[in-house]
């Protein structure tokens, strides 16, 4: 499925595309980076190609290349659709470090959810975070996301070597709206 292009004053989230794979390839090696996400297992070249190949071809997910008001690609971001309930998963890596504690997850959490609630007239956006990840949940409570509840110990983390808890965050289409006025 095609991602519109969408703009705030900072950001551009642009479809993703092959010539992208190299500098997702770098992040995904960088263990600082791949700490909170699922995916900790480093990529190839050759994989990210593959795997951004195939997600452009996915019927029920839009994939974002995220840049900054430089240009610069910091990042992607994605929601995993489920058109039947009006309701979607949200993922973000802001993969360029010197560009964390900027706000710009935040500002992709504005703009993807004016674009689900506004234009898809979707119900539900939610996403898993670990709960040890205090920069995220910190940007998702303040876009108004709540904690439905905690997975405990869910996922092994490769970097950490321990279990980690991982947390179900969700936000309706009324408390965005809502949260918006």
């Amino acid at each position: 499925m095609d991602a519109p292009i969408l703009k705030s004053s900072r950001l551009i989230l642009r479809p993703i595309k092959i010539q992208d794979a190299p500098i997702f390839a770098r992040w995904f090696k960088d263990k600082r980076v791949v700490r909170y996400l699922l995916m900790q297992n480093p990529l190839t070249l050759s994989k990210e190609i593959e795997w951004i190949k195939k997600t452009l071809k996915e019927k029920n997910q839009l994939v974002w290349s995220i840049l900054n008001e430089n240009k610069k690609l910091i990042g992607n971001t994605c929601l995993k659709l489920d058109k039947n309930n009006k309701s979607a998963v949200f993922g973000i890596v802001i993969g360029e470090k010197d560009e964390w504690g900027k706000d710009y997850a935040g500002e992709t959490i504005d703009l993807l959810a004016d674009y689900l609630f506004k234009k898809l007239k979707f119900n539900r956006l939610e996403l898993s975070v670990f709960t040890e990840n205090k920069g995220a949940k910190k940007a998702y409570k303040k876009a108004g996301f709540v904690l439905e509840g905690i997975k405990r110990k869910a996922h092994r983390n490769k970097i950490t070597k321990k279990f980690d808890d991982d947390g179900i965050m969700s936000i309706l289409r009324e408390e965005w709206v809502r949260g918006r006025f």
